[in-house]
């Protein structure tokens, strides 16, 4: 009996899973999260890894980037750049693994974004003429901080801020006259905001500055000096009563001899020219005595109101002589046509008024001070010695003089009479003056003469 041997042959099958994928095909499953890397400050680009994962091969992956758990829109890249709307929140990836029996995802570490705040590391800087009616710009300066920030500018009149002045530029205006002119910048991200300020520019009244070029003054005291004073007799509405303005300033008779009013070099602008012997310094100019005279060329018929004249002198010198230290006259009588102001003393002091214009006689025992002679309506014709009301009265009225106003001397009929000898520090010729204005006008020259050290 024949014996036979039979042998079997089995063979194993995949175990299936429990995705929908083909028989045999096991889904995607996380083993390793995935990982997030790079700087966390804003603008800094993030990189993820896909993680580790088991499943039937291939498996693919794809990616979504959340902010605080909400999905970003279009972030769907395996890097990501962190944008101003991610600061001070939680970023993630999640990936999401897919092969033919599934898919599934997985999240990945936190990263918080961060940024910088802005700080500041050159100021702003003003360019432009500091003139009034000119116009001021301001650069930002140069700024860290991320994200890069965005800015604001509020422009300054001393400490406070000038409504309305919100843009890189600013025109000045007369009220800035003066003052320290600057600029705060703010720059701002979404981290926070940091200010800096400009640095600071003197602002001029465009007269003020039209006097300083042309007086070629370079002196900075002298030409705020003057700046001050021109803002100071528009302030007082006295400005458009003057017709001629003699501040004295800079120490030669080139810088003297100017009209603040009208600063050109005319005759029609009332600028003077000096004649005879002139001693010219930084406290004034002071006359001979003997043959020193300087023509204004201003002719108080032709300029001057009748019953609307003022005239002033600020003297520095004490001195006894009979001297007139401005004026003009039609002849030699006191009842000629006079715009005079003579100032000397006799040991007693009294004031005089007699004649049918101004002639203001003042007999001081110290005529070192301001004197303003002034005629206004209804015939009054009154005199102040620095803030005082010297003497008041009435005269006359008859047209002004016809001749040319000299300064230091007396203009008679065209021939130089009674010269002077005290240095002048600021002559004036103009409208007639209120009491309130006469004062402000004493005030405003005694405050430009102290700034200059030459006060008395």
């Amino acid at each position: 009996m024949t014996t036979v041997t039979l042998s079997v042959t089995t063979t194993s099958r995949p175990v299936l899973g429990n995705g929908g994928g083909g028989g045999g095909s096991i889904p995607p499953s996380n083993t390793v999260a995935p990982v997030i890397s790079g700087s966390s400050d804003i603008g800094s680009v993030l990189s993820t890894t896909d993680g580790t994962w088991s499943g039937t091969i291939p498996i693919t992956y794809t990616y979504q980037w959340k902010r605080n758990g909400v999905s970003i829109l279009g972030a769907t890249a395996s890097t990501y750049t962190l944008v101003a709307a991610d600061y001070n929140l939680p970023i993630t990836c999640e990936v999401t693994a897919t092969n033919i029996a599934g898919s599934a995802s997985a999240t990945s570490n936190s990263i918080t974004c961060t940024g910088v705040t802005p700080a500041n590391t050159v100021a702003p800087v003003i360019s432009g003429t500091p003139t009034v009616g000119q116009t001021l710009s301001s650069t930002t300066g140069t700024w860290t901080g991320n994200p890069s920030p965005t800015y604001t500018y509020q422009w300054k009149r001393g400490a406070s801020n000038i409504s309305g002045a919100t843009s890189s530029t600013y025109t000045l205006v007369q009220a800035d006259a003066t003052f320290a002119i600057t600029c705060v910048v703010t720059a701002t991200n979404v981290v926070g905001s940091a200010n800096a300020t400009s640095n600071s520019v003197t602002v001029f009244d465009a007269d003020a500055q039209a006097f300083i070029t042309a007086a070629t003054i370079t002196d900075n005291t002298q030409k705020n000096a003057v700046n001050q004073l021109t803002v100071d007799l528009k302030a007082a509405s006295i400005w458009t009563k003057m017709k001629a303005i003699y501040p004295m300033v800079g120490g030669t008779a080139t810088t003297h001899k100017w009209n603040l009013k009208n600063p050109l070099d005319t005759n029609a602008a009332f600028r003077l020219v000096f004649n005879g012997g002139w001693t010219h310094s930084s406290t004034g100019a002071t006359p001979n005595g003997v043959n020193a005279y300087a023509d204004t060329f201003l002719i108080p018929n032709s300029v001057l109101t009748q019953n609307s004249t003022h005239i002033s002198y600020y003297s520095r010198i004490n001195s006894n002589l009979t001297e007139v230290e401005i004026g003009a006259s039609n002849g030699p009588n006191a009842t000629d046509n006079k715009l005079v102001l003579e100032i000397r003393t006799s040991g007693v002091t009294y004031y005089n008024i007699n004649s049918t214009n101004i002639y203001l006689q003042a007999l001081d025992t110290n005529s070192r001070a301001f004197y303003i002679g002034n005629r206004t309506a209804s015939n009054v014709v009154n005199g102040w010695r620095n803030s005082s009301k010297i003497v008041t009265g009435t005269t006359a009225s008859t047209t002004p003089s016809t001749a040319n106003v000299y300064l230091g001397a007396f203009n008679r009929v065209g021939s130089v009479v009674f010269y002077s000898t005290k240095q002048c520090a600021f002559a004036s010729l103009g409208d007639g003056l209120t009491d309130t204005e006469a004062g402000n006008f004493y005030t405003a020259v005694q405050a430009f003469n102290t700034t200059l050290g030459r006060q008395v």
